[in-house]
């Protein structure tokens, strides 16, 4: 007798089994698309129970093992779905403090939004703001994506998968709390302001966030619109990511002519959210007096880097800047040339190790006194961002397998933190990078020259 056939003869031990999984899968868990294979399973044998009730099939060896063969191709799966797109946690920050969230709207009335048809729009951002606290209790715990499916769906929409591929990730916790207090510990804490990439958002950056404000920063994150997926307004309306703002398909005058204006517009908004934050420093009744803002620093990726690039050298405020893969192309070689006089720290992924975007870092490390280029090796652009959150074979693509299993993300995390605990608070070790660098076999020093 062949599995199938006893199954179907065992129908109600096998359908109260399957009625019980059922009931325990949705009281414990939430049922996702993950499970969808596994629906397929259930389908196919009431099929084939009906089929062999009224006596409309008749099993013979082949096709036993055909739908035996099927029956665990769809169990196996949907085991393999749920292995590479679970629902994970954010990383543990490290530091000894709470942290607490809140999110803020601005608008530049200096700027005229160019993405949007609209004459009489100016540019309209959305950025988060985490800080240290002592107190969470009584406060609710922050998702991880606060609009959770409006930006995921506009994700895979950009990535053309299916629509649904990564709404499991619309119920992740984080590990901020929503209006905690700020602690007292500190009359007030440095500043770091986070800046995205092309097509990413400020959310992406929230291991590295959570991280700086556990141990005493005050940290910001930029969603850049129309440069990012999706930002949703307090008053509904969506901005959403425009395409033709950095055109995949453009000649490449074409293509060189965007890319300079949207660094451009990346660096204009870390110049307003400065200027805003400035406000909230003075006259919000939170925030005042909470943030060192004569100790600012930027952390950037990609664009946002190229962006954060822009800015530090239009405004002094900023004391640090640290930029993973920042993309200088669009930046004019004459102001890169002027140098940063202040500390500067690059992460480089392998694979943007032979990109034109060298020659650029060199044009500004020739009159930058304190800079450093550091490369990871066995990484991709897309490392220096939590897309890890969606599936971990992310994590299985390179980096790891160089550095004894460690995610390239925590040894971001922790170049960071030193970073700017030696020069935003003059916290560590002068050579605390070589000791990071010596640690992970991965890390690799370049020349300002190469």
């Amino acid at each position: 007798m062949s599995l199938v056939t006893l199954a179907l003869r065992k129908s109600k031990i096998t359908i109260f089994l399957m009625a019980l999984f059922l009931a325990v899968l949705a009281f414990l868990f939430k049922i996702t698309w993950h499970y969808l294979l596994l629906y397929l399973f259930f389908v196919l044998y009431l099929v084939l129970l009906v089929f062999h009730h009224f006596n409309l099939i008749q099993l013979n060896p082949k096709k036993s093992k055909w739908i035996l063969g099927i029956a665990v191709t769809l169990l196996l799966g949907t085991v393999f779905l749920l292995l590479a797109f679970p629902t994970r946690k954010l990383p543990t920050p490290t530091g000894d403090f709470q942290i607490g969230t809140q999110t803020f709207e601005l608008v530049d009335a200096s700027r005229k939004e160019i993405y949007t048809e609209a004459p009489d729009d100016y540019r309209k951002i959305k950025y988060q703001v985490w800080y240290p606290s002592d107190d969470v209790q009584n406060h609710e715990r922050a998702k991880w994506l606060s609009d959770g499916t409006l930006v995921t769906r506009a994700l895979a929409r950009s990535l053309k998968a299916p629509y649904f591929v990564f709404d499991h990730t619309d119920t992740i916790q984080s590990n901020s709390y929503i209006d905690a207090p700020m602690s007292e510990q500190a009359n007030n804490y440095p500043v770091v302001i986070i800046s995205h990439g092309w097509k990413s958002f400020r959310e992406m950056h929230t291991d590295f966030a959570e991280e700086l404000a556990s141990n005493g920063f005050i940290v910001v994150s930029i969603d850049h619109s129309y440069g990012s997926q999706a930002v949703k307004f307090e008053d509904g309306s969506v901005a959403y990511l425009n395409p033709e703002a950095l055109p995949t398909i453009a000649l490449p005058e074409e293509f060189h002519d965007r890319s300079k204006v949207i660094a451009k517009v990346f660096g204009k908004d870390v110049l307003a959210v400065m200027d805003d934050l400035e406000r909230l420093n003075n006259t919000d009744t939170f925030f005042k007096s909470t943030m060192d803002l004569e100790s600012i620093g930027v952390l950037g990726h990609s664009t946002g880097g190229g962006g954060d690039v822009y800015a530090a050298l239009q405004d002094k405020r900023i004391q640090a800047l640290m930029g993973l893969d920042a993309w200088l192309e669009p930046l004019r070689k004459e102001r890169l040339i002027q140098g940063l006089k202040i500390p500067t720290l690059f992460l480089r992924s392998e694979q943007w190790s032979d990109r034109d975007n060298n020659q650029f870092l060199k044009e500004l490390s020739i009159n930058t006194e304190d800079y450093t280029l550091i490369q990871m090796n066995g990484t991709r652009h897309t490392d220096f961002s939590m897309n890890y959150m969606f599936s971990p074979l992310t994590q299985f693509a390179g980096f790891a397998q160089e550095s004894n299993g460690t995610s390239s993300s925590q040894v971001q995390r922790e170049i960071i933190l030193g970073f700017f605990n030696y020069n935003l608070k003059n916290k560590g070790e002068a050579l605390y990078l070589d000791g990071i660098v010596e640690n992970y076999g991965a890390l690799e020093y370049i020349d300002s020259e190469e």
